[in-house]
């Protein structure tokens, strides 16, 4: 017999939870006990809060930079399909993918030293 996943419902306390841990994964910064109401709605902003003001964006931003960086000469050495330039995608895909959830843009990227070619 198939197992029926129901879909998250949107503005429910589940969703707001997944959405925190798909946004931050495990890196959720430790939350007051008086912002914490109980519920996962009321927290994501703090929890966004938390992060804008430790300055983990630009810290994400400048460690996406330079993994960037360090596929591109990765690349320069070995090639572009090589099994070095293949695995350090690997590792710059996760930190992409943050990228875009944290609205983090290629001009930032730059602005952190990423060298980006030219669109």
């Amino acid at each position: 017999m198939a197992t029926m996943i129901t879909p998250l419902q949107p503005g429910t306390e589940a969703a707001a939870q997944a959405t925190a841990f798909a946004i931050f994964g495990s890196d959720i910064p430790p939350i007051d006990p008086e912002d914490y109401s109980g519920s996962w709605r009321t927290t994501l902003p703090v929890i966004t809060d938390e992060w804008v003001g430790e300055g983990r964006f630009e810290r994400h931003a400048a460690r996406t930079a330079t993994a960037i960086n360090e596929l591109l000469a990765t690349q320069q050495r070995h090639g572009v399909g090589s099994p070095q330039a293949l695995a350090d995608g690997d590792t710059l895909q996760p930190l992409i993918d943050r990228c875009r959830h944290f609205g983090i843009t290629t001009a930032d990227l730059r602005r952190h030293g990423a060298q980006l070619p030219e669109s």
